[in-house]
């Protein structure tokens, strides 16, 4: 992920105090604080628990944002709003927020970083006559040692989308998310699990229907679920920094499966899922798909990277005449 930040300014959101501490410059950064907000910028992509969402029309904030250009009050805006939230549910809890303004691959972004405080303890040292004394100091607003954001928001400036890591709190009686109804405006858009599972579950559909007969496809192993696994292989071989733009799916699937493209695309876009969407893929679904097991009856057990699956030079897929399947592995070195 290409990521440059250019600048972060930085707001602390104690509500023991009646009013937020709001800056009216940037932070100064040096090479620790620029990675730290880095690192917490690039778990937040990567986060499992993020949802993308879509502006409402009536947000106030997306016309906030359309309408105001000076960075600084447009931070402070934000700051004031969250702080209101925190001084009326007293469950959302304490802390520092960062906004900081970034690019991914030269695409602007603006992201709102929530730190919240956590309690613990520091040493202290005092003189009591001639003689030292040293204890410790209980402390309620320390900051996340590690860097992570409990909660944050990344606000794609072209596209105007934003993706959300948020947590339920207790408010007007029941459990519910501020900062994407109360703070930004937006709703969630259709899951990124739910996008990824369309798009591999429409593309294998297709596929079987254009081709029922996978073994004449040179790049479908023939094992049960082969086709699945192919394809599934295939649109998330298309991932660009965990993410994957649709366009690109669609252009692989005209050149692999010419035949079942255009159905693709058809029953592509009665899913939700638009031709210019991007669907973000989590660290772990990847690692799930890099490796293909097989296990025999007698327990044994061979991982083999995925993409070797479809490779005749590598392995070899065999059908026994008693209908079962033997795997031939190729240019093995002892």
């Amino acid at each position: 992920m290409e990521l440059n930040i250019k600048r972060v300014v930085y707001h602390i959101l104690d509500t023991g105090a009646s009013e937020p501490l709001l800056s009216d410059r940037e932070t100064d950064l040096d090479a620790d604080l620029t990675e730290y907000f880095m690192t917490c910028l690039e778990k937040a992509f990567a986060a499992d628990d993020g949802r993308m969402c879509e502006f409402l029309p009536d947000s106030a904030f997306a016309q906030e944002l359309a309408s105001n250009q000076d960075f600084i009050d447009l931070s402070r805006r934000i700051a004031g709003v969250i702080f209101e939230q925190m001084l009326q549910y007293p469950s959302i809890p304490a802390g520092d927020l960062a906004v900081v303004d970034f690019t991914v691959s030269s695409v602007p972004y603006l992201g709102v970083l929530k730190l919240n405080y956590r309690p613990g303890y520091t040493h202290q040292t005092r003189t009591l006559g001639n003689a030292q004394y040293s204890g410790m100091t209980p402390q309620r607003t320390l900051l996340p040692g590690t860097p992570k954001a409990d909660e944050a928001a990344l606000i794609d400036l072209a596209a105007m989308r934003i993706r959300l890591i948020e947590k339920r709190y207790e408010m007007d009686g029941k459990k519910d998310y501020y900062l994407s109804g109360r703070v930004f405006g937006c709703v969630q858009a259709m899951p990124e699990k739910a996008k990824l599972k369309a798009v591999c579950e429409t593309a294998a559909a297709a596929v079987r229907e254009a081709y029922p007969e996978p073994e004449s496809l040179d790049d479908v192993p023939p094992f049960d679920g082969g086709t699945e696994t192919a394809v599934d292989l295939m649109v998330c071989n298309q991932a660009v920094d965990n993410t994957i733009a649709v366009e690109d799916v669609r252009a692989r699937m005209r050149e692999c499966y010419p035949l079942a493209a255009p159905k693709f695309e058809q029953a592509l876009a009665e899913t939700g899922v638009a031709e210019d969407d991007r669907v973000t893929v989590s660290p772990a679904r990847m690692r799930k798909m890099s490796s293909r097991s097989f296990r025999t009856e007698s327990g044994i057990e061979i991982k083999i990277p995925a993409e070797l699956c479809s490779s005749d030079e590598a392995v070899e897929f065999i059908h026994t005449a008693t209908g079962g399947l033997s795997l031939l592995i190729k240019d093995v070195l002892v």
